[in-house]
């Protein structure tokens, strides 16, 4: 069977632009600041670029740690925000160069998802698992595997600068 979709245009393409940030050094302290950076591939005036909004993580709180033989797993809440992907990893980063004896960590924007992760998988009800789905962004495994969760499940994790 073959199929044939027309798509009628006015000749006035939309322009889509591209806002990001990149975190460097992000301590539980920085100021929050929003996605400033323009980019426009192209160069011909033509070519649409695209847009995401980014936000730079701004804070965070350690909400469980676990010892192991490798070092700590922590958990960290951060603030809601409009993250992105690469804000995640920038914020991974800089939790690695800052804490020495970090061996993984999981990331939420949200306490209550954070105290759901403890619950055994087998035992969460819906309303754990629907918090987890939400509010649980990152997975931080032996200081260099990043994998992404909930709202981020469609970007590739992988090895951490890569």
């Amino acid at each position: 069977m073959l199929a044939l979709i027309v798509v009628a245009c006015d000749g006035d393409d939309p322009e889509l632009s591209t806002d990001s940030t990149i975190v460097t050094g992000s301590t539980n302290t920085q100021p929050a600041t929003g996605g400033a950076t323009t980019t426009t591939p192209g160069g011909d005036g033509t070519s649409p670029s695209t847009s995401l909004a980014g936000e730079q993580v701004s804070d965070y709180e350690v909400v469980n740690e676990i010892e192991n033989d490798n070092g700590v797993e922590r958990h960290f809440v951060i603030p809601n925000g409009a993250y992105t992907d690469v804000d995640l990893e920038n914020f991974v980063i800089g939790l690695i160069d800052e804490q020495p004896d970090l061996h993984g960590a999981q990331i939420f924007d949200d306490a209550a998802a954070a105290e759901a992760f403890l619950v055994p998988q087998a035992d969460r009800t819906p309303e754990e698992q629907e918090l987890l789905d939400r509010h649980w962004f990152v997975t931080l495994t032996g200081r260099a595997r990043l994998d992404y969760r909930g709202p981020f499940s469609e970007f590739t994790g992988g090895a951490i600068g890569s």
